[in-house]
C-alpha cells in the first residue's frame, strides 16, 4: 500500500495568488581603507592612547619632529609650545618641514616614512606620527577642527571632512603665503559656543590650572602635560624649551648648547640589525627604486652603514660574500629573500666593522640632570645620579636621577611626585617601563615596594638610549627591556 504524503503549495504559484519570490543579487561595495584614519577607534588604536590624551599625542608628536628636524640640521633646538582656549602650537627654528612631505602625509592610502625600515637610536621608529595628527581635529569636531602648518613662507589650514556618498575623506588644503621660520603646526578649535560652553572636549581639559574651581582630574591633567614637556627638556641638554600656559611662560634653557648624541641622519650599524630587520630594509630599497626605474648595487647599500663609507672597507665585504657588482634586488629570487646570501652579507659586514660603544649613542650626564631639578625645587643634598651602560653587544644607556622636592607655599604644603620617563630623548606620556628584564617587574611595582606613592614629594627622570626598541603596541606607550644593565658606576 502506498501512503500519499500532502505537499504545501509552491509559494510561488499564480493559483494561490502571491507574488514571485524576489531574489536579491548583493553588490560588493569598495570602501577606501583610508577611513580607518577618519575613526576615533582606530586612531585610538594608532596612536596608543585615548581621545582625552590627545592633545599630549600631539605633542609629544609635533616635539619630536621638531627636535629631529633641528639635529639633522646641526642647529640647537628652540622649541615654543603654547596652550591657549582655542588651540596648541608647536613650533621650532629648524630647517622648515618641506612641502613636499607635508602633501606626502596627506595620502593616507600608503605611508612614507624615513624612519620604520631602519634600526637606529631615534625618536620615532614607525612613520605614522603626522599622518594620525592630520585627522584629529576633524574627528574630534567635524565642524571646526583644523591642522595649521606654517613653513616655507606658505600657512596651510587644513580641514579634513567626509564625502557622506563615497565615504572618503576630503582634505581641504587652504595655502596662504605667510611669514615663516622653522616649523609651526597647530591643532585648533573653536573655544566656546554663544552660551560660553566649551566646544571642543578638550577645552575643558587645558585649563588654567590656577582656576580654583578647575576640579581636581583638571588640574592632574594640566600637571601631566607640563611634565611631558619638561620631560623633553630633562632628556635633551642642547634644547630650549618654553612652555606659554594660558599666558604663563616657562623656560627650560640649554645647558648645553654643543651637546652630542646619535643624529637621526647618522649611519646605522649593522651590528644593529637582525636577519629580520636586514630583510626588511632590502625589501624596502628594492620597492622604492622599482619605484624610480632604477637599479642600487650591494655596495651602494652597504656604503651607508656606519664603517663603510671607505671603499676599501666595502671592497672586503664584498669578496667576502662574492657579491661584487651585484644588485641589491638579485637577493630576491621568486618573491623570496635569498636568506642565506643576505646573512652571509650581515656576517661580513659585521666581520669589518666595529661594534658602536654605548657612550656613542650620548650620554645626558649627572650636571644637566642636577640643573633642571634645582629648577624643579629638589633638595640639593638629596640628590642622586646613576647611570648603566652596556660594556659589548648591543650598545645602550640607562641614566636615572633622583631628588626630594621642596615643600611648596607660605602653608608649606607638600608637592606629590613628578616621574619623567624618556626613550631615545622623547618624552613618554605614560609610564613605558612595564617590566625590567627576567625580574618580571616594572617601574610602578619597584617603586610600591620602595614605599614612594602618588604623594611623596619626589622627582624621578629615567632615560634609556637604545638603537633596537622594542615596543609592545603601535602606540610606543610600553616596552620591555630585555638586556640586563651593568652598572658603570655611581655617577659615571
Amino acid at each position: 500500500m502506498t501512503e500519499k504524503v500532502k505537499t504545501a503549495p509552491h509559494a510561488n504559484t499564480k493559483k494561490h495568488g502571491l507574488r514571485p519570490a524576489q531574489k536579491l543579487e548583493r553588490t560588493t561595495f569598495i570602501t577606501s581603507r583610508v577611513m580607518d584614519f577618519f575613526s576615533e577607534r582606530e586612531l585610538v588604536t594608532q596612536t596608543g592612547h585615548g581621545r582625552q590624551e590627545w592633545p599630549l599625542v600631539f605633542v609629544k608628536e609635533m616635539v619630536d619632529n621638531a627636535l629631529d628636524a633641528c639635529d639633522e640640521a646641526a642647529v640647537p633646538p628652540v622649541i615654543d609650545i603654547v596652550c591657549d582656549a582655542s588651540g596648541i602650537t608647536v613650533a621650532d627654528n629648524g630647517p622648515g618641514l618641506p612641502e613636499s612631505t607635508l602633501i606626502r602625509q596627506m595620502d593616507f592610502g600608503v605611508r612614507a616614512s624615513n624612519r620604520e625600515a631602519y634600526v637606529a637610536p631615534t625618536r620615532g621608529a614607525q612613520g605614522n606620527a603626522l599622518k594620525t595628527i592630520l585627522p584629529m581635529p576633524s574627528v574630534v569636531d567635524p565642524q571646526h577642527g583644523r591642522l595649521i602648518v606654517t613653513a616655507h613662507g606658505k600657512r596651510h589650514s587644513i580641514r579634513c571632512r567626509i564625502d557622506q556618498i563615497s565615504q572618503e575623506p576630503v582634505i581641504d588644503d587652504d595655502a596662504q603665503p605667510a611669514d615663516s621660520r622653522g616649523t609651526s603646526v597647530r591643532i585648533e578649535w573653536l573655544p566656546q559656543d554663544d552660551d560660553g560652553a566649551a566646544v571642543w572636549p578638550f577645552a575643558g581639559w587645558l585649563i588654567d590650572p590656577h582656576d580654583n574651581d578647575a576640579g581636581w582630574d583638571r588640574l592632574r591633567y594640566a600637571q601631566r602635560f607640563k611634565t611631558l614637556v619638561a620631560g623633553f627638556a630633562l632628556f635633551n641638554p642642547h634644547a630650549t624649551i618654553r612652555l606659554n600656559w594660558f599666558g604663563t611662560l616657562t623656560e627650560y634653557a640649554t645647558t648645553d648648547p654643543g651637546w652630542n648624541k646619535w643624529r637621526p641622519d647618522d649611519p646605522t650599524s649593522a651590528h644593529w640589525y637582525e636577519q629580520r630587520h636586514i630583510e626588511r630594509l632590502i625589501g624596502a630599497y628594492i620597492t622604492h627604486d622599482k619605484a624610480a626605474s632604477r637599479d642600487r648595487l650591494v655596495s651602494e647599500f652597504i656604503a651607508e652603514f656606519d664603517g663603510l663609507a671607505g671603499s676599501l672597507k666595502r671592497s672586503k665585504v664584498l669578496d667576502a660574500c662574492s657579491m661584487k657588482r651585484v644588485q641589491l634586488a638579485d637577493l630576491v629570487a621568486d618573491g623570496r629573500f635569498d636568506s642565506g646570501r643576505i646573512a652571509e652579507l650581515l656576517a661580513a659586514m659585521r666581520a669589518h666593522t666595529r661594534p658602536v660603544k654605548a657612550k656613542r649613542l650620548g650620554v645626558i650626564g649627572r650636571e644637566h640632570f642636577q640643573q633642571l631639578f634645582t629648577s624643579m625645587g629638589c633638595i640639593a643634598e638629596s640628590f642622586e645620579y646613576r647611570k648603566a651602560a652596556s660594556k659589548d653587544g648591543m650598545p645602550y644607556v640607562i641614566e636615572t636621577a633622583f631628588a626630594h622636592r621642596a615643600e611648596e607655599g607660605d602653608d608649606r604644603q607638600p608637592c606629590n611626585r613628578l616621574i619623567f620617563t624618556g626613550v631615545n630623548w622623547s618624552s613618554a606620556i605614560n609610564n613605558p617601563w612595564r617590566s625590567f628584564g627576567n625580574i618580571g617587574e616594572g617601574l610602578e611595582s619597584m617603586l610600591a615596594k620602595n614605599f614612594i606613592s602618588g604623594s611623596e614629594s619626589i622627582l624621578l627622570a629615567v632615560h634609556l638610549a637604545h638603537p633596537r626598541v622594542e615596543y609592545t603596541d603601535r602606540g610606543k606607550s610600553a616596552m620591555v627591556l630585555s638586556d640586563e644593565p651593568q652598572q658603570e658606576g655611581d655617577d659615571e
